[in-house]
């Protein structure tokens, strides 16, 4: 029971690991012009209990439009001056930090698991020797 615990408890916080990495390339790109932020789904794990990562996905959410008044870089490499709008970032700084609340939350109950599980195994071994 204890060893399905900790197994359990890992995979949620490898998924919630990635969500947060996920979280954090969102919000590092929140000046990059046409950005769409991405989006992480867990799944059950009816064989064995908790969550897994299910899949990231690339959200469609549109930027509002900025102005393009910095030169950019064409294609042959050669800085060309734009004088009309670019779509902005589509991150949303509050969406992206209540989903580091909850991907950290969900961190902390899964590594009070661990500790818990850590403490039974340690409490057992006592007993037996």
């Amino acid at each position: 029971m204890p060893i399905r615990a900790l197994d359990v408890a890992a995979t949620a916080l490898s998924a919630n690991a990635m969500a947060q990495a996920v979280t954090a390339n969102n919000i590092a790109n929140v000046n990059t012009a046409g950005f769409n932020p991405s989006r992480v789904s867990f799944e059950e794990r009816p064989d064995l209990g908790g969550v897994a990562l299910q899949d990231i996905r690339e959200t469609d959410v549109q930027g509002s439009f900025v102005p393009a008044n910095a030169p950019i870089q064409g294609q042959d490499g050669a800085e060309a001056q734009s004088s009309g709008y670019v779509e902005g970032s589509g991150t949303d700084m509050v969406t992206e930090t209540v989903q580091m609340i909850e991907n950290e939350r969900g961190f902390e109950a899964n590594a009070a698991v661990v500790r818990s599980v850590d403490e039974m195994l340690g409490q057992f071994l006592d007993e037996i020797v």
